[in-house]
């Protein structure tokens, strides 16, 4: 745990360059909404990404920065790694952990400590299922510097319209939670997003995504607007 799981992303990230292949990019959306939680303000959110990936396995950066309307900047700063198996015909499991960091914390970035520390380290589990029943199931446990060791529990199911896709999808968290901002167990998430590629040339496209979200637990709506850049 503490520096050391930074160490070895970073290591992993080093040594896979040669062979793994390279995505950079970054999606540009109206407010960040986050599990069915606000995490930008009123402010539109600037999110980059850089990853490697080999066979199954996937090591990568994610931020977002939040541009001020409100005298408040947010900024996330991650660091992931993923590992997926396809099974034939009853389709995909990964496994993930995931560090996040918010440097508008103010808390210096070497600061691991359990309660108050800078890092909020994630494990997380899914399944997407085959395209014949694309229904997916996730599951999300923090295991250090959360007092609740909150837990976030997802469903969701897409389907083709035309040339869009139209996904459900259905957040729970099972218990109290600060960091999900809930005094018991409750429903935080309950969204519809609308998707689509927009082809620019022959080698490049722009998918654009438009979401209506509710969170129950906190009785507030977003409807949100992101289009995506990626190399």
């Amino acid at each position: 745990m503490k520096k050391s799981i930074l160490i070895t992303i970073i290591f992993l990230s080093a040594n896979l360059a040669i062979e793994a292949q390279l995505k950079f990019g970054a999606d540009l959306y109206s407010r960040y909404i986050w599990r069915g939680i606000n995490l930008g303000g009123d402010s539109p959110s600037l999110q980059p990404g850089l990853s490697y990936t080999t066979g199954g396995l996937c090591v990568g950066f994610w931020g977002a920065y939040s541009y001020p309307t409100d005298g408040f900047t947010y900024s996330e700063n991650d660091i992931y790694a993923s590992y997926s198996l396809t099974v034939e015909n009853k389709g995909s499991f990964t496994v993930i952990a995931t560090d996040y960091y918010l440097p508008s914390s103010h808390i210096p970035l070497g600061h691991y400590e359990k309660n108050g520390g800078a890092h909020v380290i994630e494990a997380g589990l899914s399944y997407s299922g085959p395209q014949t029943f694309p229904l997916s199931l996730a599951g999300y446990y923090n295991l250090h510097n959360d007092v609740d060791n909150s837990v976030y529990l997802q469903i969701g199911y897409p389907f083709e319209i035309d040339d869009a896709v139209l996904s459900l999808s259905l957040g729970f968290v099972p218990g109290k939670s600060t960091y999900y901002l809930t005094e018991k167990a409750a429903i935080i998430n309950a969204s519809v997003t609308a998707s689509k590629p927009i082809v620019v040339t022959e080698k490049f496209t722009v998918p654009i995504n438009v979401s209506y979200t509710v969170n129950p637990n906190q009785d507030i709506s977003y409807l949100t607007f992101g289009a995506g850049f990626t190399f």
